[in-house]
Order: structure tokens, then sequence, then C-alpha cells
């Protein structure tokens, strides 16, 4: 395709370290290889592996923000923002959030007739429905539906995030591109293996379990430490890692407490090193995910890279990655059947194996692949564009 000029727009950016930030990163690092890419988002604080405005691939411009939550802000664009964005001139607008800039970008797109497109990383019916009020529920979900059907085109990230928006009132068609991964190799081996079991003092023989990501209700970790209280029934030799932080953390480790698990559960906090997560991945014997509200769970694909197979629950987004007992695992929504399952496999090595050499070599895809899939999603927007307006 011919080079274009990408604006992406988000309220949500470094110094988080979440799947979302991770995805534009990736994406913008790709998209400036071919194109002229730019990225407008709040005022960058603080640095994750070095990675600050200055260091990035990509321009940055950045506007002041409002701190909305723990890890959440709230663009405010001032002049000098807009500005900029006037100045480049872009011909297609992404956008990674449904708040703050969005509200600018579809004003800003409509008034230069310019398409703005979006992505979904959250899949809303399910985490809005974690809210107590129903009133608040229903007014959040149209909120986003409305902004959606303002969109010009709409990417997802799994089949089931998908179906659910449309179900929820999604008019536009959407498009489901997975997410990739930037393949690194640090060459680990036996040794990053023992490495970690010292660091966190964990026996040589112990069965290692791995939660990377936020410590919130959202993540469903409650339900994973009532499979580790299960598992502690039939066999205490394990090690269940929680590696992340959030506002769930005291009720999880109060949880630990209650239930005899202290000296199963490791909380590591946060952790900004993308090689010491990675070592982590790969010092697992198992990647344990049930989150529901990940519309596709990237860190099912790191973990797959690191030579960690996942067992996920079933009809979470995770799914669409995993064959059951071909690379990855797959199990009901019931503590002591996950629990039953984990058994099995502390006592098969010999599958355990199998599907992690099979996770490797099937799950990981190349984010060079994949942003090839956005810039074909762009041009095929851009081109239903021109037609609207003539």
């Amino acid at each position: 395709m011919d080079k274009i000029k990408i604006a992406m727009f988000t309220d949500s950016f470094f110094p988080v370290w979440g799947g979302r930030e991770r995805v534009i990163h990736e994406c913008m690092s790709c998209h400036i290889k071919r194109h002229d890419a730019r990225l407008f988002c709040f005022k960058l604080k603080g640095k994750i592996e070095g990675y600050e405005d200055k260091d990035l691939p990509y321009p940055v411009y950045s506007c002041n923000s409002l701190k909305v939550g723990r890890i959440e802000y709230l663009s405010l664009p001032n002049h000098s923002f807009k500005k900029e964005v006037e100045n480049f001139k872009p011909d297609i607008i992404h956008v990674q959030t449904k708040y703050g800039l969005m509200n600018y970008a579809l004003k800003y797109g409509k008034k230069h007739k310019i398409p703005v497109v979006t992505s979904v990383h959250t899949i809303y019916p399910i985490v809005y429905q974690q809210l107590k009020f129903k009133p608040i529920i229903n007014f959040a979900i149209k909120r986003v539906i409305k902004i959606l059907n303002k969109c010009d085109g709409i990417v997802t990230v799994s089949k089931l995030a998908k179906e659910m928006l449309e179900s929820a009132g999604v008019k536009n068609a959407i498009l489901v591109i997975k997410n990739g991964i930037e393949i690194k190799n640090y060459n680990f081996n036996e040794d990053t293996k023992k490495q970690i079991r010292q660091k966190y003092n964990i026996s040589d023989d112990a069965f290692v379990m791995l939660f990377c990501g936020y410590l919130d209700e959202r993540k469903n970790i409650l339900f994973q430490l009532e499979c580790m209280s299960e598992l502690k029934k039939k066999y205490d030799n394990f090690v269940f890692i929680l590696a992340g932080d959030g506002a769930q953390k005291e009720t999880l480790k109060n949880y630990v407490k209650g239930h005899n698990l202290e000296n199963n559960v490791i909380f590591t906090g946060f952790i900004s090193s993308q090689e010491e997560l990675y070592s982590l991945y790969y010092a697992a014997d198992l990647f344990f995910f049930t989150s529901f509200s990940d519309s596709d769970g990237l860190v099912v694909v790191e973990a797959a890279l690191n030579k960690t197979p996942s067992l996920v629950l079933e009809g979470m987004a995770s799914c669409e990655r995993i064959t059951n007992n071909f690379n990855g695992f797959i199990e009901k929504d019931n503590s002591v059947e996950v629990a039953d399952r984990i058994f099995d496999l502390i006592n098969d090595k010999e599958t355990l194996n199998k599907v992690s050499n099979n996770a490797y070599q099937t799950i990981p895809k190349s984010w060079d692949e994949v942003s090839l899939m956005y810039e074909e999603f762009y041009e095929k927007i851009l081109k239903e564009y021109k037609n609207k307006l003539k």
C-alpha cells in the first residue's frame, strides 16, 4: 500500500505496562518502518525499561491529563496538542481508548473528513457487570456502544469480544485481529530456572505456576486461589507466583493467610523488566489464567513464547488460541475440577512437556505480521470512506 499518515491516540500508555500499552508500542514500532506514524497521548511520567518518549522509535506528542484511577488517565488536549495534530494532517486516526481522546478524535475526524477507527481491548459487557448499580451498568454499556457506532472501523482481538459487542448493539462491521508478540530470545536455560527458584526460595522439586497481570477483581484471581486451596488438600509441594500489583492485593493476601497458603503463594509486586518477567514465564511449569474480562490475553502468548503452556477456563477469549491438550489446557469453571487437572499434570510431565513445545510452535505470531493486517485494515477503511464521501 502507499505510504499513509497514521495518528494513534491513547489515554493509556507508559509507564503503565499492560497488554494495551504493549499493543500500541509494538504496532507503532512496526508502522513507523513503512508509514508516517505518530502517537498522541498524555505526558509520560516515569519509564519502563528505558522507554521514555525520547527513546521510542516513533514520534510522541503529549498533553496534560487527569488521573482518574490507580493506573488510568483522562487526556486533556490543549491548544499546542491540537496544533500538532492539525500540522500532521493524518490520513487516518486510530483510537485506543473510549474516553478522553476518543471524543476529540471523533470531532476532529468529522470536521476534517478523516476516518476514525478504534481497537477494543476489553470485553465491556463483562467488565461493567461488576458494577453494583444496574442503571450505571446500562449507561456505561450504552455509552461505549454509541461511541463504537460513531467510528468508521472497529477491531477486536477475539471472536468472543466481537460477538458480545454485536449482541450489545454495535452495528458497525467488526474485524478480528489477534495480538502479536515481539519475538525475543533471551537464551534462557536450566540455570535461569535455578536462579528464579533461588531468588524466591522455591525448592527444586516444587511445581511452579504463574499469573502475570494486574491484581484486580476483573482478573478472577480469587478463583485461582480457591483452586490452590483445593489442590493443597491432595498435594502440597507447589508454588503459585502472582507477578503484578493492583487494588486487590491486600484482599488476596488476606485470603492466602486465611487459607493456610502462605508457603504456596508468592507476591512479587510489579515487575518492570521484560527480561525478568520472561524469565518467570520460562521458569514456570504452567501459566494459570482465568480472567473472563480479557478480550485475548497477551500473557498466554508470552507464556507460549517462553515454552510454558497455559491453563484457561471454558468460555474465555484465550480459548480461541488453544486446542485442549495439544498446545494448552482448557478446564471448566470449577475450582475442584481445575485442581484435579493441575494435580494430573503434576504427575504427567510427559504431557506437560509435549504441550509446552506445541504452544511454543503454534501460538506466538510476530508483530510485523500482525501490523501488516492492521495496515490492510486501514487501506480498506480509507477506500470505503472515500467512496462514502463521493
